[in-house]
């Protein structure tokens, strides 16, 4: 420190040095006061203002100059200052410096256009020269309050959408549901949500899924969950078992992972799809049983028409056979209604072969199989002029009677439609098999079905072909594009044969 300013110091008083230390406690706190963000207020005994900082002109909208001794209670509104009045007195008869004003440290104060608004109030109290002076801290929290009150809107607004929600939802935090709408409630055969809140999910999720539930806890936790839906069954509080879609997902809530979970009652829906099945099986085995029953009759048909037609027909070509030779050459006429008789009946005959084949190859229970399929395709290439590759199995084909009645009527089918829509010039027919199933392969090389046609609901052929291999537990498959010709493929599994004696 220079000499001159020890001297400076020395030579003054220590009344001067109180004053001058005053007088730089002062400016300090003025600098304070006139920097503050928060309003600052200061008022005397009688509630007029002393003190109105740059943030108090900023909050109510007026000047320092303006309002330097006018009462306080401008700035108060009329209903609230006979209050303001008595919380004043009461604070300075307490003797306390220090005291947060109104409920939860919130009042209302007054701008100087008259636009309310709330703040957070602090006053304290001091002594000058025997006079009290109260100073007020206020903070203008407008803006929080749009901010809460929006927040707490967009929350009743989420929770009325909730409820409103057919679908039910719980949340879970730290293994317990912490919140429910009312379609959970209902869903969980509760009365009020009370009796759910804090219960662990695994006493409403059934005990077959406990261990799922667990691991998928765990991979939403990891955000490692890829399918957000699952099915699963809930159990209620009076013990109904309930089919139920689950969508969950994990968010952070407080810190922790919190689980939400939204769940759709599909009971009525799984019973429908149960009944649906249950009827298409029976369906499926009704029109399994009419074709067995169908195939039978039209068996007894074709060996009655072979066996008994046929020898009437057969009687009666050799008896005529025997008249014409009775007839002598003078009888002309008599010869030739003989010999039209004969072309009829042999006419008649070959008719009754046809329909009796078509109706069901006597061949197929007598010769088997591939002996059956040979003779239909070379019938069908003298008949159409289409060229036919036909591959079977070498050596010994074993095939129940079921699937080779399927199989034949497959391939008769098909070659049917080839010879009336595909305008085909070649054909190539497969049959093959392994240890388990039996493949039957047509493929043409005509116009092809289309997309549209196959789809089609009176395309009675194609629904019969995949009904036939839809019994034997089988498929068949259609493959088409126009101009490129058509390939239908029909895959079965291969029935047990029963050795021979076998009951």
């Amino acid at each position: 420190m220079p000499a001159e300013q020890q001297r400076d110091q020395q030579s003054q008083t220590s009344p001067e040095r109180m004053i001058n230390a005053m007088r730089e406690s002062a400016a300090r706190l003025s600098g304070i006061i006139q920097s503050a963000m928060d309003a600052i207020i200061t008022v005397d005994e009688r509630q007029n203002i002393a003190i109105f900082n740059p943030a108090a002109e900023q909050m109510f909208g007026c000047t320092a100059a303006s309002v330097l001794g006018t009462p306080l209670e401008q700035f108060i509104p009329p209903r609230s200052r006979e209050v303001h009045r008595r919380h004043i007195d009461q604070f300075g008869v307490t003797g306390v410096t220090t005291r947060r004003m109104g409920v939860q440290s919130e009042i209302v104060a007054v701008r100087a256009d008259g636009e309310e608004f709330p703040v957070e109030a602090s006053i304290s109290q001091v002594s000058v020269g025997g006079k009290k002076l109260f100073t007020v801290i206020l903070r203008d929290i407008t803006a929080r309050r749009r901010a809460e009150e929006a927040a707490r809107e967009s929350a009743e607004r989420y929770q009325r959408l909730v409820e409103l929600v057919p679908d039910a939802i719980w949340i879970e935090r730290n293994d317990r549901i912490a919140f429910l709408n009312r379609a959970c409630v209902q869903l969980l055969g509760g009365d009020s949500a009370v009796r759910v809140l804090g219960r662990s999910p695994l006493e409403f999720i059934h005990p077959d899924f406990h261990v799922v539930a667990g691991i998928r806890r765990q991979r939403l936790a990891a955000g490692l969950e890829t399918n957000p839906l699952m099915d699963k069954q809930i159990v209620r509080l009076d013990g109904e078992v309930r089919d139920v879609e689950i969508a969950e997902t994990s968010f952070h809530d407080e810190g922790s992972i919190a689980f939400l979970a939204v769940l759709r009652d599909v009971t009525d829906r799984k019973r429908a799809q149960r009944e649906v099945h249950e009827s298409r099986d029976q369906l499926r085995a009704l029109s399994a049983s009419l074709h067995v029953v169908r195939e039978e009759e039209k068996a007894r048909i074709a060996r009655e028409l072979h066996d008994e037609l046929g020898q009437a027909l057969t009687g009666l070509k050799m008896d005529l056979a025997q008249l014409a030779n009775q007839l002598v050459p003078e009888q002309q006429v008599a010869l030739g209604h003989a010999n039209a008789m004969k072309v009829l009946i042999e006419r008649t005959v070959a008719s009754v072969r046809r329909i009796a084949t078509e109706l069901r190859p006597l061949m197929l229970d007598d010769l088997g199989l591939l002996a059956t399929i040979e003779w239909l395709v070379n019938d069908f290439s003298k008949r159409t002029g289409i060229a036919v590759e036909l591959t079977l199995p070498e050596g010994e084909f074993d095939v129940d009677p079921q699937t080779s009645t399927a199989l034949f009527r497959v391939l008769q089918e098909s070659l049917t439609n080839i010879a009336r829509h595909a305008g085909a010039s070649r054909v190539r027919v497969t049959l093959s098999g392994t240890e388990r199933t039996i493949q039957l392969a047509v493929h043409d090389n005509g116009s092809g079905i289309g997309v549209s046609l196959e789809g089609a609901p009176k395309t009675f052929g194609l629904l019969g072909m995949r009904e036939r291999a839809s019994m034997l537990g089988g498929q068949l498959t259609v493959r088409s594009d126009p101009g490129t010709g058509t390939s239908i493929v029909m895959t079965v599994p291969r029935a047990t044969v029963a050795p021979e004696g076998a009951q």
